[in-house]
């Protein structure tokens, strides 16, 4: 059950650190992307302090970059989707991602869920994806609108990318921990970046000095959604963890509605039962 727990509570820091992106959207895009990773070392340098794994296997490293590079290039892939299309049709293609899971976590990790959690994770999907639908304009909308819409596309292989990462997170902390394998892909992803932040560097240090105290607070959200989701992975296999993480949905779309105005609260009501039935059969049966 455990697991369970620290599953959702990485999908609520996801939803906090969506709200946040939100609410930060003036800001440049590297800078967002940055403190994501750069500004949360501090808060992992301390927890590995004390908590330091007793066997590091080497080709952990390895791992660790092509996680880095796939998380940095896929966040980017991500924003540059939000940027060219409308939230409402292209979110829903977020909810795929349990669904490549089922078929990559088995041919690399040998990882199977049972028949009642293959329905949650089912109908979680079903929900997450139902919950996203906003425009009013069908059910199959945001599904056809790959065709046709860049922006649908480019979640739908965020997406994708993002199940790859699930898997190479789950590999990187069964090669060290969870704690030193999340502080080493941070690590990674902040150096990569400092290139990126040296162009027009003046204008992003005026960013980053008006909005610190809010972008401290996205970093420290990260490394939380982060290691709650990589402790869950050590007793649950992937596709459980990442389904219960999509539950975050949930708390978007109370966030969304508390402290954004945002008033389709009743449209979301369905998914949001959905995807609760599914993680009810996850976690209990």
């Amino acid at each position: 059950m455990l697991w369970a727990i620290l599953s959702v509570l990485s999908g609520l820091w996801d939803a906090v650190m969506f709200a946040l992106m939100k609410k930060l959207s003036s800001v440049n895009n590297t800078i967002v992307v940055w403190v994501q990773f750069a500004f949360a070392l501090p808060f992992l340098a301390l927890i590995l302090f004390f908590s330091y794994p007793d066997r590091i296997d080497s080709g952990v490293y390895m791992v660790a970059i092509a996680n880095a590079l796939l998380y940095l290039g896929s966040t980017f892939l991500f924003l540059k989707a939000l940027n060219i299309s409308k939230l409402s049709v292209s979110l829903p293609m977020l909810s795929f991602t349990p669904l490549f899971l089922l078929v990559i976590s088995y041919f690399t990790l040998k990882e199977i869920p049972s028949f009642t959690g293959f329905i949650g994770i089912m109908l979680i999907v079903v929900g997450a994806y139902t919950i996203n639908l906003k425009s009013g304009k069908g059910f199959l909308e945001p599904f056809l609108s790959i065709f046709k819409v860049k922006g649908s596309l480019y979640i739908l292989i965020v997406a994708f990318i993002w199940s790859i990462t699930s898997i190479l997170f789950k590999k990187g902390i069964l090669m060290s921990s969870p704690v030193y394998f999340t502080t080493l892909v941070y690590i990674i992803v902040s150096a990569v970046m400092v290139p990126f932040l040296l162009v027009n560097a003046e204008n992003k240090i005026k960013d980053l000095k008006s909005n610190f105290k809010l972008l401290l607070f996205l970093g420290l959200m990260s490394g939380l959604m982060n290691l709650t989701a990589s402790f869950a992975m050590l007793y649950a296999i992937v596709p459980y963890v990442i389904s219960l993480k999509r539950t975050g949905l949930i708390f978007s779309v109370l966030i969304g509605y508390f402290f954004f105005n945002e008033k389709y609260i009743r449209k979301s009501l369905a998914g949001t039962l959905i995807m609760i039935a599914g993680g009810v059969l996850i976690t209990l049966f």
